[in-house]
């Protein structure tokens, strides 16, 4: 059975195994990049609480809550919950990030691990959310359809040299 928590002291080993993984598969943590360079997994936690105050962080950045996503002891991937929407984020982006590590993704967790992350949304009082994907991210296009992801448009970034598929999800 899945779970998504905030990540927590304990989990100290099983996350920097995560990043580890993606680092030698493809380096790619696109959807939870705060995860992508920790030099100290204290400050890292602490950051993380900061994270989810506006009133702590810069004024530019949207609030947002961390959470590992679990199956029993092993972390299986994570979201990123974002609680508002600014800046690039309404491009690409959007409320909710998400990463499956390499060795658990076509396994199913994807479209669990959305849906974890769309009940924690509720939680926050979201009626709905804007999730996004990579233009050619078949696979994470199907996980958003799958939980309810109505299609908007496309959006090209000229930075990144990227299109980005953008889906709402209706929150009842």
């Amino acid at each position: 059975m899945l779970i998504a928590r905030e990540l927590k002291k304990e989990d100290e080993t099983k996350l920097l195994d995560m990043v580890d993984e993606i680092n030698n598969f493809d380096s790619n943590f696109e959807g939870l990049t705060n995860i992508s360079k920790i030099i100290n997994y204290d400050l890292f936690l602490e950051k993380l609480e900061k994270n989810k105050y506006q009133e702590l962080i810069n004024p530019k950045y949207s609030p947002q809550t961390t959470f590992g996503v679990f199956d029993g002891e092993k972390l299986v991937g994570g979201f990123n919950l974002r609680h508002i929407i600014k800046g690039d984020l309404i491009n690409h982006g959007g409320n909710i990030g998400y990463l499956i590590r390499p060795s658990e993704r076509k396994k199913g967790y994807g479209t669990i691990l959305l849906a974890l992350a769309l009940e924690k949304a509720k939680e926050i009082g979201l009626e709905k959310v804007l999730v996004s994907c990579r233009e050619d991210n078949i696979g994470s296009a199907k996980v958003i359809e799958k939980n309810g992801g109505v299609y908007g448009n496309n959006y090209y970034d000229k930075e990144l040299n990227q299109t980005y598929k953008r889906y709402w999800i209706y929150l009842k």
